[in-house]
């Protein structure tokens, strides 16, 4: 594909970034301004239910203007190509951050905060990610945050487009710099049940890549999809505060609320996130999430130590 000519696009280079097919650097020939290119084989068709959503899925996320969401500009359609044109960026995968080792505090609190803004514009908007992994999260050179591929969710797999085709799970190099089946590695408990995404799903999603990154581990690394499923349904994390001493211990709150398996004890939005984040950047120390209500915190000795005094001996 390389120097190739598809429409208006010359195709400069490919890169390996995010989960649903080949994106190629290119630059518009007419406009001399430098695009990625998601290309699909073949056309869309409208009476393909699939296929429908798709399309619908992709126009809104053209609708998406945040700094910190890649754009996606309208569907092309040239020869035998259906080309999604995007946003051009440069930078690294956070998988790779993740393999390279523990990141600095205040990077993740950083990476955190500019995700849960960019959720929230999107989930304002009826637009649920859904597929949320370290490969589809990009740090620029400058270190901002960068969401690649939303609106990818209902992408029908008979169109993804690959010069190559691989096993993600055979001859991986080491030591790995994404998880081996990172399509399915940060899915939801309730996507693995089979439930649609909800904006908590995307939460659940970060909470892992934020955990990853503080201790430099990937989290899910089952030899296949049904292990991976159970684990991620099954396998219960230590704190982040036990793997990583001296943490922020309201970070550390924040992302066991984002990790849990029921959706109904996880944050059920963005804005809820976002709030708590804001209160540890203020430094402001923060007992419970913002979306538990007060009394729901208190145990028995707790009641009786606030209001009764402590009977210890």
């Amino acid at each position: 594909m390389i120097g190739r000519n598809i429409g208006d696009y010359r195709i400069l280079a490919r890169f390996d970034l995010g989960e649903s097919g080949a994106i190629f650097k290119s630059v518009h020939t007419a406009q001399r301004q430098t695009f990625l290119l998601r290309l699909l084989k073949g056309q869309l068709d409208r009476a393909i239910l699939q296929h429908h959503q798709f399309i619908e899925d992709i126009q809104l996320a053209a609708y998406l203007d945040h700094p910190q969401i890649v754009r996606t500009l309208p569907l092309e359609f040239h020869e035998d190509f259906t080309i999604i044109p995007m946003e051009f960026v440069y930078g690294h995968e956070i998988s790779e951050k993740i393999a390279d080792g523990r990141s600095p505090e205040d990077m993740v609190h950083k990476i955190a905060l500019q995700a849960a803004e960019a959720l929230l514009t999107a989930h304002h908007v009826g637009l649920i990610h859904g597929r949320i992994t370290s490969n589809n999260l990009l740090l620029t050179h400058e270190g901002d945050l960068k969401l690649l591929e939303f609106g990818f969710t209902s992408l029908p797999e008979e169109l993804l487009f690959n010069e190559i085709e691989y096993l993600p799970h055979v001859n991986l190099p080491l030591p790995l710099r994404r998880p081996p089946l990172s399509r399915n590695a940060y899915l939801a408990p309730e996507q693995v049940n089979g439930y649609r995404p909800e904006g908590s799903s995307d939460l659940f999603a970060l909470g892992v890549i934020l955990y990853e990154l503080l201790i430099g581990e990937f989290l899910f690394l089952g030899t296949d999809v049904q292990e991976l499923y159970r684990q991620i349904q099954q396998r219960e994390l230590p704190s982040v505060e036990t793997m990583r001493p001296g943490i922020n211990r309201g970070l550390a709150r924040i992302i066991s609320s984002l990790l849990q398996k029921d959706p109904a004890k996880r944050y059920p939005s963005a804005e809820f996130l976002l709030e708590d984040l804001r209160r540890i950047r203020t430094g402001e120390s923060i007992e419970r999430p913002s979306f538990q209500p007060k009394g729901s915190a208190f145990s028995r000795r707790s009641f009786f130590r606030r209001f009764v005094g402590d009977q210890d001996r």
